[in-house]
């Protein structure tokens, strides 16, 4: 795990090393999972967050690309650069202190369901569109319970 503490430039953020299991390389700005489901959770193994069974196991999100079985960085707390939002299926819009949790395609911010996000979320920040008709990127800040 790394931390980087509060200073002059920038927020503190909390960084782990997943290992990625999706069968598909993870991208920058995508959610992550953990992946697995009750005692078979080992804590390292990720994949992208991109189905209802996932959800739940929210965990982050990735800072680089993170290629099939190898290992990488996930930001797990404070101020995050890089959020894929998606429009999932429609055109919607995204205000700054919105609440984004994992989709099918990125983060969406449709009434939510905080119990399938694992209660952890996102609040949009900065860089966000007047409308969201294709996949687009906004800063976000982590939320941590």
């Amino acid at each position: 795990m790394i931390i980087n503490r509060v200073n002059r430039d920038q927020s503190e953020k909390i960084f782990a090393s997943v290992l990625n299991v999706e069968g598909a390389t993870i991208t920058v700005g995508l959610p992550v999972s953990l992946k697995g489901t009750g005692a078979s959770i080992d804590g390292v193994g990720a994949v992208i967050a991109n189905a209802a069974g996932d959800f739940p196991g929210f965990y982050g999100v990735a800072v680089k690309d993170i290629a099939n079985n190898d290992y990488g960085l996930v930001q797990i707390g404070g101020f995050v650069n890089s959020v894929l939002i998606s429009n999932v299926g429609s055109s919607i819009t995204i205000n700054a202190g919105d609440p984004l949790v994992p989709g099918p395609v990125g983060f969406f911010s449709a009434a939510p369901s905080y119990a399938n996000s694992g209660f952890r979320w996102l609040h949009a920040a900065s860089n966000v569109p007047a409308a969201v008709s294709a996949a687009a990127y906004v800063s976000g800040l982590i939320r941590m319970l």
